[in-house]
């Protein structure tokens, strides 16, 4: 009796062991399978990155998880990737990355994707209509102080009939290289994200599309005059999905491009921006 008693003890305690064995295979099994997603930082400019947000949640599916790095503004994203403090940024037009990175002697970067083209806009909290402001006077313009989107800026006002700017310049004309000034404006530059609280002191503001957002203010429903973004010249301001070179061809990379440039994401993209972003894939 006593010994069929010690065999149960023991099959019991075997048993237990047993199991405890399993949850605890189970349980490391799970970490290590949470711990199979290849994680990389995407730098972003501004706070809401819904859209990109939709595509992290699939890319989960293929064992790559995205941490958003977010900016204030359009300087830090560059210097940021080169210096390896994250492994991707999303928020520039091909023109601003190729300006910058020339000015700033940084060699090491590389267009990857394309994503979407952004309309500028006009903003006025003055008018609602540009026929109805009157040009007795100099009207103040305000335009962003960066090198392309201000040339940018510059060619959209060209194409409203307000200047004419130097052909030679191609989309990347200075205030210097106005030529004309069809009718009269007094044109100040400043930071891109400064220009929409100015607008109280300004005729209109020429806006980027990521800074009107991020302020409030829709293409749709706000701007009074917006791009064409048919025009040959729109290609300059694709917007592009930016990496070093040295890991341009990684298989991970390209699977993000990939998982971006889906009707999924056109979708997305529809639902943050209701219109605003145009997709280029």
């Amino acid at each position: 009796m006593k010994k069929n008693i010690k065999k149960l003890l023991v099959l019991a305690l075997s048993s237990a062991l047993l199991l405890a064995g399993c949850s605890s295979g189970e349980k490391n099994g799970k970490d290590e399978k949470q711990g199979e997603l290849r994680k990389y930082k995407l730098g972003v400019n501004g706070t809401d990155h819904s859209a990109w947000e939709d595509i992290r949640q699939r890319l989960n599916k293929q064992g790559i998880d995205l941490e958003f790095v977010e900016f204030a503004d359009y300087i830090q994203p560059n210097k940021a990737l080169s210096s390896g403090d994250i492994d991707l940024n999303a928020f520039q037009t091909e023109i601003y990355f190729n300006s910058f990175i020339k000015e700033n002697n940084i060699d090491n970067l590389t267009s990857i994707g394309y994503t979407v083209v952004a309309p500028m806009g006009v903003y006025s909290s003055k008018v609602k209509d540009l026929k109805e402001l009157k040009s007795d006077k100099p009207l103040k313009v305000a335009i962003p102080n960066d090198t392309s989107n201000g040339g940018r800026a510059l060619k959209f006002l060209e194409s409203l009939g307000y200047i004419k700017v130097d052909e030679s310049k191609g989309n990347l004309p200075s205030v210097l290289d106005i030529t004309e000034y069809t009718i009269p404006v007094e044109i100040i530059e400043m930071a891109a994200n400064q220009i929409p609280a100015s607008l109280p002191d300004l005729d209109f503001g020429i806006i980027n599309n990521g800074v009107a957002y991020e302020a409030g203010l829709t293409i749709a429903k706000d701007a009074i005059a917006y791009e064409d973004y048919k025009e040959e010249r729109m290609r300059d301001y694709w917007n592009i999905i930016a990496a070093r070179k040295e890991d341009a061809e990684k298989e991970d990379f390209k699977l993000i491009v990939k998982e971006y440039q889906t009707d999924a994401t056109k979708e997305a993209l529809d639902r943050q921006y209701g219109g605003q972003t145009i997709p280029v894939w």
